[in-house]
């Protein structure tokens, strides 16, 4: 079974204004309700793609509960650990205007106490059915110490599950040292990891391999340029043709939930990362967070093109 973690997840606020005008009242054309968070996200997208997972992490309040009810009417699976503070609220401003903006607003999120961490970390080691792949991802909540992930890592390998990490900041520093099989840094993410601006391909190679003492795969989100895979014997570009864009939110996570569906069927890497990308790029074609047509990944897929680097 497939397990996403997510420990700070979001009800995303989605309003589509004909023009985002300063210091004016801006009228609301459509507003539009995701249960989000990476992880979740990832979640959302198996089930579209008709595979199964099970979304944990951390619930709270009465947004939580319609996020709840939310996934399972959209047939995903989920067992989430409850805490006493609310679950946050995103909102995402689409504009149909000549600019076509795209304008996010982030919450911090609850925090989260000792004791409600410490459930989860009980709930992670019962898990029924066994964990196969482990997806790991988002910010941490306010509470929780970001060396949460190096610690969740381990509890899912002790379990015998490859644990896909795809997180940034502290948070990635410190999971790195549980050694999962996976990263999904983007451009930015990686060069704050490794502590340099990355500018070329070469650089980027350069600053992935560097991880491969800890990870077996670093998969590296490059935008339109395409989706690099590196591991050790083998380097990457996996390039989806080009698409108008829609919407972004959720484009990464999306490209996690394909790449891990190839892992479950056991892929090589070069499919792993070619149907990450061909998921990334189908995901921007619809409203909404993280949703994917299977029939746009499908087309999309038969035209991505890899490219040893």
């Amino acid at each position: 079974m497939i397990y996403t973690l997510t420990l700070n997840p979001a009800l995303d606020r989605t309003f589509y204004v004909d023009k985002i005008r300063e210091f004016d009242s801006i009228k609301v054309e459509r507003e539009e309700r995701y249960a989000g968070g990476k992880g979740i996200d990832v979640s959302r997208v198996i089930c579209q793609l008709g595979g199964e997972s099970i979304a944990i992490g951390f619930l709270g309040g009465f947004v939580g509960k319609e996020m709840e009810g939310r996934l399972l009417n959209e047939g995903v699976a989920c067992n989430f650990v409850w805490i006493r503070q609310e679950t946050r609220t995103n909102v995402i401003i689409h504009s149909h205007d000549e600019s076509e903006k795209e304008i996010r607003f982030n919450c911090p999120g609850p925090n989260v106490s000792p004791a409600e961490l410490s459930d989860l970390f009980h709930h992670c080691r019962k898990l029924k059915p066994k964990p196969k792949f482990a997806v790991i991802s988002g910010s941490v909540p306010g509470g929780i110490d970001p060396t949460v992930y190096e610690e969740l890592v381990l509890i899912f390998e002790a379990q015998g599950a490859r644990v896909i990490l795809d997180t940034y900041g502290e948070p990635l520093r410190k999971g790195l040292l549980g050694t999962p099989f996976m990263i999904k840094p983007n451009k930015r993410e990686l060069s704050m990891l490794v502590g340099s601006e990355l500018n070329t391909i070469d650089e980027i190679i350069s600053a992935a391999r560097s991880l491969l003492e800890y990870v077996e795969i670093v998969a590296v989100s490059l935008g339109e340029l395409g989706l690099l895979g590196v591991s050790e014997n083998r380097t990457i570009l996996a390039q989806s043709p080009q698409v108008d864009a829609v919407n972004t939110v959720g484009a990464g996570d999306s490209a996690v939930a394909g790449m891990v569906l190839a892992l479950e069927s056991e892929l090589p890497v070069d499919e792993v990362i070619r149907r990450g990308a061909a998921a990334g790029t189908a995901s921007t074609l619809t409203d909404g967070t993280a949703t994917v047509d299977i029939e746009n990944f499908e087309k999309i897929l038969a035209q991505t093109k890899l490219k040893v680097v």
